[in-house]
């Protein structure tokens, strides 16, 4: 049971309308001295930085951006994670220092894109490639956070087949590439003039970098907006209260939390009393269907 209910009892109906207009599940991200993860320190420095507009409706708008995600290859480390959570919590961060008196926080900060209240497990994990292996950090929902995992798992090779079919994308000849990677066919971009085997998310393993990538589906669809060559830092947060977990059962967590986060946050309507106190009432349970990225 949680303690301060109250604070959300008006937002119920709203939530709930929102379902409508929502092509995917609700759950509210979490806050921001969750997202903070205490100590920052830096573990590289990137040779290459790619940015991506992750399910944009005009790659000309970030407002318009589900996401927006940097993939920062460094000289032995590569990291990729969401360039709107990161800016938000280097502000609240700032912020914090100019107003450490304040009896409250912004919970954001910055631009958000379209769903700026909408946690997305794809936006709210970081993901670190290095020796080989690959090892995601999964910040999960609002009164969830206690369920922050992570797990390690070999860098994951996809088996692409290569075309000959040509697209220019960002002044590259890009070359098509398919794939079936864990329950989801991918059509997939690289340029093969940028000799680095990488790309968004978990996809890579092609002679040059991914500049474009989507499912079969078109549900989740990745496309380079630029590319920079000046070294900047590769920072690292401090993860010690993250469980060690499976890639299973942090896949199987984000999908019920997204599905039904009420549920899961264990969530009940309240009323308040004319004496004041407040009574609990029942059980709040919204369920919608998700679709992620992984299916096995």
């Amino acid at each position: 049971m949680k303690n301060n209910y109250i604070i959300f009892l008006a937002l119920v109906f709203v939530y709930q309308t929102l379902f409508a207009q929502q092509k995917q599940a609700y759950s509210p991200h979490p806050s921001h001295m969750v997202r903070n993860r205490g100590l920052i320190s830096t573990i590289d420095s990137t040779r290459l930085r790619v940015w991506y507009a992750l399910n944009a409706d005009s790659i000309a708008d970030m407002n318009t951006y589900i996401d927006y995600q940097r993939l920062d290859v460094g000289d032995s480390v590569s990291k990729y994670y969401s360039w709107f959570v990161y800016n938000s919590d280097s502000l609240l961060r700032d912020w914090h220092k100019k107003h450490p008196r304040a009896r409250s926080i912004p919970k954001w900060l910055g631009p958000g894109g379209k769903k700026k209240d909408t946690w997305i497990q794809y936006e709210f994990s970081e993901l670190y490639m290095q020796n080989g292996m690959l090892t995601e950090y999964a910040c999960m929902p609002m009164w969830l956070e206690e369920h922050n995992s992570q797990y390690s798992e070999p860098i994951p090779r996809q088996s692409w087949i290569i075309s000959f079919e040509m697209q220019e994308l960002l002044g590259y000849t890009c070359q098509k590439a398919t794939c079936h990677f864990r329950g989801r066919d991918y059509i997939a971009w690289f340029a093969p003039d940028i000799p680095v085997c990488q790309g968004p998310w978990k996809l890579g393993g092609l002679p040059g970098l991914i500049l474009k990538a989507h499912d079969a589906d078109s549900l989740y669809i990745f496309n380079a907006v630029k590319i920079e060559t000046s070294r900047h830092p590769i920072i690292r947060y401090e993860y010690k209260n993250y469980k060690v977990e499976t890639r299973e059962k942090v896949q199987k967590m984000q999908c019920g939390f997204t599905e039904n986060w009420w549920k899961a946050a264990n969530y009940h309507k309240a009323e308040i009393l004319p004496n004041g106190e407040i009574e609990m009432k029942e059980l709040v349970s919204i369920f919608t269907p998700y679709e992620p990225l992984e299916l096995e």
